[in-house]
């Protein structure tokens, strides 16, 4: 794909158009969830008023096509990125986007001497292979784990 324009996320408002794009995404293949536009705004509300937030978007041609949000959190090792969410159109998925957005998180992160980027994913959808292709690794001795009623 062409270069995109990269835009850090600086005023709430385009979290809006963002969560057209989560529902989109995250409703189809090969999630197949049922987000509402509702719960999506208030997901990425609530990322976006967290302490040290820091998103992008990805445009091309002034159309939205893509989104990454996380913040900074502290550890003893030094701060890391917990990357919370990252989206991109159905139609322009496995085109280059999420590696545009993602090269913008990490030259980001460099130049505020943060080293590294925490995410969950699920292994057997395709943006596991994604992130192992973006130089993520597994954390063979972290498990994710959960309580309570849902998938």
């Amino acid at each position: 794909m062409d270069k995109l324009r990269i835009q850090k996320i600086e005023l709430i408002e385009i979290l809006d158009k963002c969560a057209d794009i989560l529902v989109e995404a995250y409703n189809s293949d090969p999630w197949n969830d049922n987000w509402t536009k509702e719960k999506a705004l208030e997901k990425l509300t609530c990322f976006y008023n967290s302490p040290k937030f820091i998103g992008w978007t990805a445009y091309k041609d002034n159309q939205l096509l893509g989104c990454v949000v996380g913040n900074i959190e502290p550890y003893y090792t030094g701060d890391y990125y917990y990357l919370k969410e990252m989206f991109v159109s159905v139609q322009s998925q496995k085109k280059g986007v999420g590696a545009q957005l993602m090269q913008a998180v990490k030259d980001y992160l460099k130049t505020i001497d943060i080293k590294t980027i925490i995410l969950f994913t699920g292994k057997d959808y395709f943006p596991f292979n994604f992130y192992l292709k973006s130089g993520f690794n597994t954390m063979e001795e972290m498990r994710m784990m959960h309580f309570g009623q849902g998938d």
